[in-house]
């Protein structure tokens, strides 16, 4: 019995170990391309990156994969992946798409949404108030921002109870992923970030369908002029040193 418990403990000691270097590994290869250290449509060599980590090549795999997910980085069959390169023009005609999508789901929501998505909604927004008032901004904290900016448009469309909508807006977040991570890391958002996300909860709260439009449509308006910006600076971060 006693050998059986540690069995399961030295288990769960080397699951907890590998887990941990999978997200470390995905972390430090992340911040080396949000930062452009590693360079717009640059390939990544599994054996080069997994000697730089000091790691095996499965937790490399692993943090991979959870990078194409995100957009970051494209994989090829027979030739491994590469850092995406930002295709603004794409983006934007998917912010086109997600306007559309977000003023649809804040007029629903006002007409459709529970008590309790509206408190989902105001805890939300007091979140992001916690940490715009946090004093040591960091890496963690632009991630933190934009996990509570997407979040807080998931429980908008999830409150629509429409599986359709949600199903779509899903997927045009997926693929806006890259853009939205360079927009929160690259463009100063401190002020205008919460007070968009700010207005749409407000007037969604107040179940005000012509407010909640037009704040939803503001702030998806906000991000496709920032898209210029962003290209300015991805066009700096690419050229040769």
């Amino acid at each position: 019995m006693d050998q059986r418990r540690k069995g399961n403990r030295l288990a769960s000691t080397k699951t907890e170990q590998r887990g941990s270097l999978r997200e470390s590994t995905y972390l430090q290869l992340k911040d080396l391309i949000l930062t452009g250290q590693l360079r717009p449509s640059e390939r990544l060599s599994e054996v080069t990156l997994a000697k730089r980590f000091g790691v095996s090549r499965t937790p490399l795999r692993e943090a991979l994969m959870k990078l194409e997910e995100e957009g970051l980085i494209v994989g090829q069959r027979n030739f491994g992946y590469t850092v995406t390169d930002l295709d603004v023009t794409k983006f934007c005609n998917l912010l086109v798409v997600r306007e559309a999508l977000d003023v649809c789901a804040a007029q629903l929501a006002c007409e459709v949404a529970s008590e309790e998505d509206l408190d989902r909604l105001r805890e939300v927004i007091a979140q992001m108030v916690e940490l715009k008032d946090t004093t040591n901004k960091t890496p963690s904290d632009a991630a933190r921002n934009l996990d509570l900016g997407l979040y807080i448009h998931r429980v908008i469309v999830e409150s629509t109870r429409n599986e359709a909508l949600v199903r779509v807006t899903d997927q045009v977040y997926q693929q806006l992923r890259l853009a939205l991570w360079l927009e929160v890391l690259w463009v100063d958002l401190e002020h205008t970030d919460l007070d968009e996300h700010r207005a749409i909860a407000d007037a969604i709260c107040a179940r005000d369908r012509d407010a909640a439009a037009a704040a939803a449509r503001a702030h998806v308006q906000s991000s496709l002029k920032n898209m210029s910006k962003l290209q300015r600076i991805w066009a700096h971060r690419r050229a040769p040193d």
